[in-house]
């Protein structure tokens, strides 16, 4: 069954617009049982999910589905897609994705292709540029975006994105120049690429702007606002020439703000929460 036809408008075009009206912010669902309204189960996390997507999508710009914590169920993943759509917000499907031939073409015809309401897919770039095709040639067919791991915000990055090569880069400015010349061919009429990046809140400002500086049309989702402890300066840094092409993407601080099982107003506690955000977000910038 087909559930989304082509978009007629370019990726960035809609996230741009979707940004300058709500705000850079992206909301994470990571369901964690724990911290769930009780009693919980698979059904009821994946009804949170779309609960807390009806509660949110008219609200921000982007709704990010961690997958892992829907056991890689997309039909729950979908159900949160329409409750995005519903309320005008974009959703990147977080599975971090990267794979070679035949398999790549099958995850990126799943994720990004006609029967998906997912918008964007997150990509893990370490097989290679061949990897990446299949999910830019869907995402570019469908009028959808890939962001694709750059400097990311565990602190374990550094083990392989931080090394020095023989060449005197290193590993991720490799893979940012490789971001960015793949994305030139697919830029929309806000002059930014369907084809972003990760680059976590979490790192210094100086690696961020070296991103940016590699990466001048390319959007930045940013991991590690909140609990992970990401800096304004960073947020600064990553702003392009035009003072965008960043969204924000908060999980713990924003749709699980508090410890324990969810108290009964967790839908107000998450609303304070998000203007709390765009508060902070607004004086960054």
């Amino acid at each position: 069954m087909r559930i989304l036809t082509t978009d007629c408008i370019h990726f960035s075009d809609r996230l741009d617009a979707l940004v300058k009206e709500r705000g850079p912010i992206c909301a994470g669902i990571d369901p964690r049982p724990n911290q769930m309204p009780q009693p919980q189960d698979e059904v009821a996390t994946a009804k949170w999910g779309e609960e807390v997507a009806k509660l949110l999508a008219d609200k921000v710009a982007v709704i990010k589905p961690q997958i892992a914590f829907f056991q890689d169920e997309w039909t729950a993943v979908d159900q949160i897609g329409i409750a995005a759509m519903e309320g005008g917000a974009l959703v990147i499907g977080d599975c971090k994705r990267g794979d070679i031939g035949s398999t790549a073409v099958a995850y990126a015809d799943r994720i990004l292709g006609y029967a998906s309401t997912v918008n964007a897919v997150t990509l893990n770039p370490y097989l290679g540029r061949d990897s990446l095709a299949p999910f830019i040639d869907m995402a570019v067919q469908m009028n959808k975006g890939v962001f694709v791991l750059v400097k990311t915000s565990n602190p374990g990055s550094a083990d392989i994105q931080d090394l020095m090569t023989t060449g005197d880069e290193r590993v991720y400015e490799i893979v940012a120049r490789m971001v960015d010349e793949i994305g030139k061919d697919h830029l929309g009429k806000d002059g930014r690429s369907c084809v972003g990046a990760v680059v976590g809140l979490t790192n210094t400002v100086e690696e961020v702007k070296r991103c940016r500086e590699l990466m001048p049309n390319t959007w930045f989702l940013m991991p590690g606002y909140g609990a992970q402890g990401g800096s304004p300066d960073v947020y600064k840094a990553a702003l392009d020439k035009r003072g965008g092409g960043v969204i924000v993407s908060a999980s713990r601080s924003l749709t699980l703000p508090w410890k324990g099982p969810a108290p009964a107003q967790w839908k107000k506690r998450i609303e304070a929460e998000l203007e709390t955000m765009k508060k902070e977000l607004k004086a960054y910038a």
